[in-house]
Protein backbone atom coordinates (compact mmCIF):
# COMPACT_ATOMS: atom_id res chain seq x y z
CA UNK A 1 0.00 0.00 0.00
CA UNK A 2 2.99 2.37 1.07
CA UNK A 3 4.70 1.90 -2.49
CA UNK A 4 1.46 2.49 -4.27
CA UNK A 5 0.56 5.46 -2.71
CA UNK A 6 4.41 6.90 -2.60
CA UNK A 7 4.36 6.10 -7.01
CA UNK A 8 0.81 8.00 -7.18
CA UNK A 9 2.39 11.21 -5.15
CA UNK A 10 5.67 11.29 -7.19
CA UNK A 11 3.40 11.07 -10.68
CA UNK A 12 1.31 14.10 -9.19
CA UNK A 13 4.48 16.11 -8.92
CA UNK A 14 5.71 15.07 -11.72
CA UNK A 15 2.66 16.48 -13.34
CA UNK A 16 2.82 19.83 -11.14
CA UNK A 17 6.42 20.34 -11.68
CA UNK A 18 7.02 23.44 -13.97
CA UNK A 19 9.46 24.14 -16.44
CA UNK A 20 12.82 25.04 -15.80
CA UNK A 21 13.91 28.26 -16.25
CA UNK A 22 16.72 28.86 -19.21
CA UNK A 23 19.19 30.89 -16.38
CA UNK A 24 17.94 30.25 -12.69
CA UNK A 25 19.00 31.89 -9.58
CA UNK A 26 21.52 33.37 -8.62
CA UNK A 27 21.05 32.32 -5.17
CA UNK A 28 23.38 32.10 -2.23
CA UNK A 29 22.58 29.38 0.61
CA UNK A 30 24.24 29.61 3.91
CA UNK A 31 24.27 26.62 6.06
CA UNK A 32 26.25 27.28 9.52
CA UNK A 33 26.93 25.80 12.78
CA UNK A 34 25.05 26.47 15.96
CA UNK A 35 26.63 29.84 17.59
CA UNK A 36 27.81 31.01 14.04
CA UNK A 37 25.29 34.18 13.75
CA UNK A 38 23.96 33.17 9.84
CA UNK A 39 20.54 35.34 10.10
CA UNK A 40 22.74 38.29 10.82
CA UNK A 41 25.32 37.70 8.06
CA UNK A 42 22.60 36.83 5.39
CA UNK A 43 20.52 40.34 6.15
CA UNK A 44 24.21 42.36 5.93
CA UNK A 45 25.04 40.31 2.76
CA UNK A 46 21.05 41.49 1.45
CA UNK A 47 21.64 45.04 2.71
CA UNK A 48 25.08 45.17 0.69
CA UNK A 49 24.40 43.72 -2.47
CA UNK A 50 21.20 45.84 -2.70
CA UNK A 51 23.19 49.18 -2.08
CA UNK A 52 25.72 47.78 -4.43
CA UNK A 53 24.09 46.69 -7.19
CA UNK A 54 21.31 49.76 -6.68
CA UNK A 55 18.68 46.69 -7.30
CA UNK A 56 19.44 46.79 -10.90
CA UNK A 57 18.10 43.04 -11.65
CA UNK A 58 15.35 43.35 -8.28
CA UNK A 59 16.57 43.18 -4.86
CA UNK A 60 18.18 40.31 -3.15
CA UNK A 61 16.03 38.91 -0.44
CA UNK A 62 16.83 36.23 3.00
CA UNK A 63 14.90 33.82 2.82
CA UNK A 64 13.77 31.54 5.62
CA UNK A 65 10.32 31.57 7.59
CA UNK A 66 9.22 32.29 3.86
CA UNK A 67 9.64 28.52 3.15
CA UNK A 68 7.61 27.35 6.06
CA UNK A 69 4.75 29.99 5.28
CA UNK A 70 4.82 29.10 1.76
CA UNK A 71 5.25 25.33 2.10
CA UNK A 72 2.00 24.97 4.50
CA UNK A 73 0.03 27.82 1.87
CA UNK A 74 0.92 24.62 -1.12
CA UNK A 75 0.18 22.25 1.59
CA UNK A 76 -3.16 23.72 2.27
CA UNK A 77 -2.19 23.72 5.79
CA UNK A 78 -1.68 25.56 8.85
CA UNK A 79 2.28 26.31 8.98
CA UNK A 80 1.76 25.27 13.03
CA UNK A 81 1.19 21.53 11.35
CA UNK A 82 4.58 21.77 9.07
CA UNK A 83 6.52 23.39 11.66
CA UNK A 84 7.98 20.04 13.49
CA UNK A 85 10.35 19.88 10.61
CA UNK A 86 12.32 22.82 11.30
CA UNK A 87 12.09 22.35 15.13
CA UNK A 88 13.87 18.66 14.00
CA UNK A 89 11.12 16.42 14.96
CA UNK A 90 10.13 13.64 13.26
CA UNK A 91 6.84 12.06 12.36
CA UNK A 92 6.79 7.85 13.59
CA UNK A 93 4.19 5.77 11.21
CA UNK A 94 1.49 5.25 13.69
CA UNK A 95 1.59 9.11 13.80
CA UNK A 96 0.70 8.95 10.33
CA UNK A 97 -1.98 6.09 10.00
CA UNK A 98 -4.29 8.21 13.03
CA UNK A 99 -2.88 11.68 10.95
CA UNK A 100 -4.74 9.93 8.14
CA UNK A 101 -7.78 8.03 9.64
CA UNK A 102 -8.91 11.52 11.78
CA UNK A 103 -8.15 14.50 9.28
CA UNK A 104 -9.52 14.74 5.62
CA UNK A 105 -6.71 17.63 5.24
CA UNK A 106 -3.79 14.94 6.47
CA UNK A 107 -0.53 15.14 4.72
CA UNK A 108 2.00 12.51 4.85
CA UNK A 109 5.06 13.26 5.90
CA UNK A 110 6.98 12.35 2.97
CA UNK A 111 4.36 14.94 0.87
CA UNK A 112 4.96 17.65 3.65
CA UNK A 113 9.06 17.51 3.17
CA UNK A 114 8.68 17.15 -0.63
CA UNK A 115 7.12 20.32 -0.36
CA UNK A 116 9.42 21.87 1.49
CA UNK A 117 12.10 20.72 -1.13
CA UNK A 118 10.09 21.79 -3.88
CA UNK A 119 9.51 25.15 -2.33
CA UNK A 120 13.23 25.73 -1.29
CA UNK A 121 14.19 24.86 -5.03
CA UNK A 122 11.44 27.76 -6.59
CA UNK A 123 12.87 30.58 -4.39
CA UNK A 124 16.70 29.49 -5.59
CA UNK A 125 15.03 28.98 -9.51
CA UNK A 126 13.84 32.97 -9.03
CA UNK A 127 17.20 34.39 -8.05
CA UNK A 128 18.30 37.21 -5.71
CA UNK A 129 17.86 35.02 -2.99
CA UNK A 130 20.16 34.50 -0.02
CA UNK A 131 18.55 31.24 1.54
CA UNK A 132 19.55 30.52 5.31
CA UNK A 133 19.88 26.72 6.61
CA UNK A 134 16.99 24.46 5.46
CA UNK A 135 19.00 22.21 3.69
CA UNK A 136 19.85 25.00 0.97
CA UNK A 137 22.46 23.88 -0.74
CA UNK A 138 21.55 20.36 -1.48
CA UNK A 139 18.42 20.98 -3.01
CA UNK A 140 19.86 23.98 -5.22
CA UNK A 141 23.03 22.78 -5.82
CA UNK A 142 22.19 21.73 -9.87
CA UNK A 143 21.04 25.34 -10.28
CA UNK A 144 24.58 27.11 -12.10
CA UNK A 145 24.38 30.91 -10.98
CA UNK A 146 25.15 29.50 -7.32
CA UNK A 147 27.20 29.81 -4.41
CA UNK A 148 26.88 27.73 -1.16
CA UNK A 149 28.60 28.61 2.10
CA UNK A 150 28.78 27.19 5.21
CA UNK A 151 30.04 28.96 8.69
CA UNK A 152 31.74 26.76 10.96
CA UNK A 153 33.83 27.24 13.97
CA UNK A 154 35.43 25.52 17.16
CA UNK A 155 33.14 23.75 19.76
CA UNK A 156 34.80 25.37 22.83
CA UNK A 157 34.08 29.09 20.97
CA UNK A 158 30.53 27.99 20.25
CA UNK A 159 29.90 26.90 23.52
CA UNK A 160 30.68 30.24 24.99
CA UNK A 161 28.80 32.36 22.48
CA UNK A 162 25.93 29.87 23.37
CA UNK A 163 26.34 30.26 26.64
CA UNK A 164 26.34 34.44 26.76
CA UNK A 165 23.33 33.97 23.94
CA UNK A 166 20.98 32.61 26.63
CA UNK A 167 22.56 32.89 30.12
CA UNK A 168 23.55 29.20 30.26
CA UNK A 169 25.95 27.21 32.27
CA UNK A 170 28.99 25.66 30.56
CA UNK A 171 27.26 22.33 31.08
CA UNK A 172 23.95 23.34 29.82
CA UNK A 173 25.43 25.19 26.63
CA UNK A 174 27.71 22.45 25.67
CA UNK A 175 24.83 19.86 25.45
CA UNK A 176 22.75 22.46 23.86
CA UNK A 177 25.24 22.75 21.44
CA UNK A 178 25.50 19.27 20.88
CA UNK A 179 22.08 18.49 20.49
CA UNK A 180 21.23 21.05 17.67
CA UNK A 181 24.56 20.24 15.83
CA UNK A 182 23.26 16.36 15.55
CA UNK A 183 19.93 17.71 14.91
CA UNK A 184 20.48 19.76 12.06
CA UNK A 185 22.96 17.02 10.83
CA UNK A 186 20.00 15.00 10.71
CA UNK A 187 17.39 17.34 8.79
CA UNK A 188 20.13 18.31 6.10
CA UNK A 189 20.58 14.11 5.40
CA UNK A 190 16.88 13.70 5.41
CA UNK A 191 15.61 16.38 2.99
CA UNK A 192 19.04 16.05 0.64
CA UNK A 193 18.05 11.78 0.94
CA UNK A 194 22.03 11.74 1.88
CA UNK A 195 24.98 12.26 4.20
CA UNK A 196 26.17 16.19 3.86
CA UNK A 197 29.67 16.67 5.22
CA UNK A 198 31.59 19.99 4.42
CA UNK A 199 33.42 19.02 1.13
CA UNK A 200 29.72 19.56 0.12
CA UNK A 201 29.48 23.37 0.11
CA UNK A 202 31.43 25.86 -2.11
CA UNK A 203 32.96 27.99 0.51
CA UNK A 204 33.85 26.95 4.58
CA UNK A 205 34.74 30.28 6.60
CA UNK A 206 35.05 30.09 10.54
CA UNK A 207 33.58 32.67 11.96
CA UNK A 208 35.89 32.82 14.73
CA UNK A 209 38.54 33.97 12.75
CA UNK A 210 36.64 36.59 10.74
CA UNK A 211 33.89 39.55 12.06
CA UNK A 212 30.92 39.69 9.96
CA UNK A 213 31.93 42.72 7.86
CA UNK A 214 34.51 40.33 6.53
CA UNK A 215 32.68 37.40 6.09
CA UNK A 216 30.22 39.59 3.88
CA UNK A 217 33.81 40.76 1.93
CA UNK A 218 34.84 37.14 1.80
CA UNK A 219 31.74 36.07 0.00
CA UNK A 220 31.40 39.22 -2.44
CA UNK A 221 34.29 38.79 -4.06
CA UNK A 222 33.51 34.85 -4.39
CA UNK A 223 30.67 35.76 -6.03
CA UNK A 224 32.20 38.53 -7.89
CA UNK A 225 34.94 35.36 -9.22
CA UNK A 226 31.67 33.40 -9.49
CA UNK A 227 29.79 35.83 -12.03
CA UNK A 228 27.06 35.80 -9.92
CA UNK A 229 27.17 39.86 -10.06
CA UNK A 230 29.03 42.32 -12.28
Amino acid sequence: MNILLNYLEDRHTEKEKPKENKDPGPVITISRQIGCSGKFLANKLADTLNKKLQQQNGPWRVISKEILEKSAKELELDPSQIEYVFKYEKKSAIDDILGALSSKYYKSDRKIRNTIKKVIYSFGKEGHSIILGRCGSSITKNISRSLHIRLIAPFDWRVQVIKKRFNLTTKKAKDYVVDIDKKRQELRNNLAGSKIDDTHYDLLINAKHFNHDEIADIILETMSIKGLYS
